[in-house]
């Protein structure tokens, strides 16, 4: 005999629906979830492959944690999850030591001299980063180092205006 059941659906009389279809909806929307999902990590994925460096900055890539190369301004490609960019500002760059951005003096301004003057002492200090590398890893915090200079700097005794931090 024939059997009729691969081929038609039958229909439940109670309440008018056909049997079988909701598992063929379900294997559907499973596969089609499953589609969704691959085709959006896909993407993720395809757009950390390419990096864009501006013409003011420059790149240190670093496969595994460690600096691999030095990238110039311009459109560049990397493996995804295996090398990192860390994007450095090359442009000059300035720093106030005494005084804030509304020329009020602060804290570091205050120095005492050879014979013991206080004096309120500024500057300005300009810099620019030529080594990526260096300015990521040879210093903790390279603007730290700047603002504690002045404070730091010893004069020998036999000049005259010698300048003593506080």
């Amino acid at each position: 005999m024939f059997q009729f059941r691969r081929n038609f659906r039958e229909v439940n009389p109670e309440n008018g629906k056909t049997s079988g279809g909701s598992k063929l909806n379900l294997k559907k929307a499973k596969r089609i979830t499953a589609a969704v999902v691959l085709a959006a990590l896909a993407l993720v994925i395809a757009n950390s492959c390419w990096f864009t460096i501006q013409e003011e900055q420059q790149a240190v890539v670093c496969t595994f944690g460690q600096p691999k190369a030095v990238t110039d301004p311009g459109l560049h490609f990397k493996i995804p999850f295996i090398q990192t960019v860390t994007k450095v500002n090359t442009t000059i760059q300035g720093l106030s030591v005494g005084y804030d951005d509304e020329e009020n003096y602060t804290d570091d301004a205050m120095m005492i001299t050879s014979d013991y003057n206080f004096i309120r002492v500024d500057f300005y200090a300009e810099y620019r980063i030529s080594d990526p590398v260096k300015a990521l890893y040879a210093s903790e915090d390279p603007v730290a180092f700047w603002i504690t200079l002045p404070r730091t700097v010893s004069v020998p005794p036999s000049a005259p205006t010698a300048w003593i931090p506080c």
